[in-house]
This record gives structure tokens, sequence and C-alpha cells, in this order.
């Protein structure tokens, strides 16, 4: 079974690395939680202020499948060392607009710049797997907004061609759509990638499933996770090797889930300026799973960004 689910998930984070609907509620999921539109999209973020003020400011983006519950940890762990942190739900995930094949589709990055727009000012950006390449893509297009990089196991999306990101978009919307429901209603199943996410078996047992079952749960999350693989941007790997801005990167010694080719592509794309650690415990979610190492280990970069 363990094999099997290994080979769900790789499936799953394949396509997400290569390749009625659902609208925002007004009501808060969360006591910090806030909402932005743009256009036919709302994203749902969460703002952590420090006391006094901010020594700067760090927008964070999560991973694929999850939403902003896995940033809690690291967010008040930057918080309570004196910076504002804004967390994020990508489109799609969490508490964001799912999108539906009768919009007009816009890129995660500039609907997630029109949220740090609205905001103001300059920013740390960062983000955990999936939403460390949309962490690149926004420091890439935007070098006068975001003055540093901290990066969670970063992954990037490949280039795929138009006709094969119609095809695949119209399949995986099924597949997605139907992994979700026998996923869903089988709480073992979500038990187990969480095993598998965070190579802890013990840590998985106490884990609450809702912080990711729930959003998940959300009419139109299967449809609009299968039009986002079709249409996300990949990383420009020339435009980052150009980037001029101090940066971080956590990976982490058993991670089972983040591709290690892409993430030693987008290391060496930083260069050899780039501050690295591996973290021994937590798999590919070791800033959940041990925030306050995660933050130990970034905050010197981070001091250090204008």
């Amino acid at each position: 079974m363990k094999k099997a689910l290994s080979i769900l998930l790789a499936i799953i984070m394949a396509f997400s690395v290569a390749t009625v609907a659902f609208a925002a509620t007004n009501e808060k999921p969360f006591e910090n939680s806030e909402f932005f539109t743009t256009g036919e999209y709302t994203l749902h973020y969460r703002t952590y202020k420090p006391e006094g003020i901010p020594k700067n400011r760090i927008l964070l983006v999560h991973g694929f499948c999850l939403s902003t519950a896995s940033l809690e940890g690291i967010a008040q762990e930057y918080m309570e060392a004196g910076y504002e942190v804004v967390t994020v739900d990508a489109p799609n995930f969490g508490y964001s607009s799912r999108e539906t094949k009768d919009m007009t589709l816009v890129d995660r990055e500039s609907l997630i710049y029109d949220l740090v727009e609205e905001l103001g000012g300059t920013w740390i950006v960062g983000g955990h797997s999936m939403g460390g390449g949309i962490a690149l893509n926004l420091a890439t297009d935007h070098p006068e907004t975001f003055t540093g990089l901290v990066l969670f196991a970063p992954q990037s999306v490949a280039e795929m061609p138009d006709m094969v990101k119609s095809i695949s978009s119209t399949i995986m919307s099924a597949m997605y759509t139907l992994i979700l429901k026998i996923a869903l209603k089988l709480p073992f199943v979500v038990r187990m990638l969480v095993e598998m996410s965070f190579s802890d078996s013990e840590y998985a047992k106490e884990y609450d499933l809702s912080r990711i079952s729930a959003p998940l749960s959300l009419e139109g999350t299967g449809e609009g996770i299968a039009i986002m693989t079709s249409h996300a941007r990949p990383v420009d790997f020339q435009k980052v090797s150009e980037l001029n801005i101090p940066a971080v990167v956590i990976t982490a010694k058993e991670d089972k889930v983040a591709s290690a080719d892409n993430l030693a592509q987008i290391i060496d794309a930083l260069g050899e300026d780039t501050v690295t650690y591996e973290c021994e415990k937590g798999g590919h979610m070791m800033m959940e799973y041990n925030p306050q190492l995660v933050a130990e280990k970034t905050l010197p970069t981070i001091a250090i960004c204008k």
C-alpha cells in the first residue's frame, strides 16, 4: 500500500512540476484571514504583524495541494523575530478562487503581484515546493520589488507544448477530481501521504488532517488544479542566474517528494553565494515540522535583505 501511495504522490507531483466553480467566501477561515479581489479572482491571504515597526516584510507561498496552514509555524517564527509576514493561498488552493474553463486565465504570479502592489512596499519573497517556483518568478519579474529569497525545497514547473497542455487539462481534470474524492473519503490514505511528506510516522499519527483536507474538499478544486497545471509558468533559469539579491534554500535529507534534479538546477541557477542548509528531519515539509530550526537557519540571510 505504501509503495502504491508513493507512486500516486509521485504522479501528482510530476504533473504539478511538469505541468460549479468555487468562489472565495467572505467568511474568514482564520482570525487573521483577509481577501483580495483582482479581476475574476479572489485571493485569500493572512497577515502576521510584529510589535513595533517591522524589520522588513516577507511574502510566502505554499506548496502543491497545501495552503497557508502549512506556513503558520514559520510565519509565527518570523513575526516573533520582528518581521511582518503575509502568507497567500495560490489560486485553486486553500481559500482562494478555483479556476474554470470559462474564465480568462491569469498567471499565478501576476495575481499575487496585484496583491503585493495593493499592499505596497518592497518584500522578501519565499515559498515552499511549488510556491518556491512562484517566488522565483516573482523575483525575476519584479526585481525592484523583491529584495531577497527564502525557499523551502523549491520546485519549478517544466515547459509543455500547447497541444499537451490542452489534452492534459481535460484528462487531469477528471483524474485530480477522482483522486481527491477517493482520498478525502479515506482518511488513512491522507494520513499515509502526510507520513510520506513529513518522513515521520509518529508525527503523522498526531497531525490534524483537516489542515489539508478541508480546503481540498471545496467544490471545483480538482478541475481548478488541472487547469492551473495546464498554464502554470516555468522558471526562467537564465533570469534567475541574473538575480543579485540574498537567497537561502532549505532542503531536507529525507525528502521523498521533491525532484532532486529540479532542486539542484534551482540552486545552481541562484549561484554560489546562495546559502543552503539540509535538515536532518521533517522531509519535504521541514518548515512545518520544525519551524524553529528553519527560522534559525534562514534569518541571517533575511536580515541582510534591504
